[in-house]
């Protein structure tokens, strides 16, 4: 009974030490956190651009970050100011939700860099306090 534990933990250690997990390279951010998706994997250049040509308003998989057209962007608004829900940017989530309109940051999500500039700029423009990106 023992040599056959053995023997299967001998195997089960083997296919361990050899499993695409442990021997997948391991990416990290500029900022040294790790990246958990393989940004080399097929079909990231085709979708993404290559390194260094990526689109800057969108998934760059190589720092694991993302532009205005994935988070804190200006969407597109119907004829009566209401968001466009549809397909995403890049459509990085194949989700519906709100159209990126190609306008880059949000005047609120650009001011979040600094919050004092956030605070003094917020009561002269009360409109963002609620706005949606």
């Amino acid at each position: 009974m023992i040599c056959r534990l053995h023997s299967l933990l001998v195997l089960l250690f083997s296919y361990l030490a050899i499993s695409p997990a442990s021997t997948m390279a391991q990416h990290h951010r500029a900022d040294g956190v790790r990246i958990t998706h393989d940004p080399y994997a097929k079909g990231m250049a085709e979708k993404y651009g290559a390194p260094g040509k990526t689109d800057s308003e969108g998934f760059d998989p190589y720092a694991d970050s993302v532009g205005p057209g994935i988070y804190g962007g200006t969407v597109e608004r119907d004829a009566r100011g209401q968001i466009v829900i549809g397909r995403q940017y890049q459509n990085h989530n194949p989700r519906p939700g709100p159209v990126y309109s190609g306008g880059g940051y949000t005047p609120t999500t650009q001011k979040l860099k600094d919050p004092e500039a956030l605070r003094a700029w917020l009561p002269q423009h009360p409109g963002p306090v609620n706005q949606k990106s």
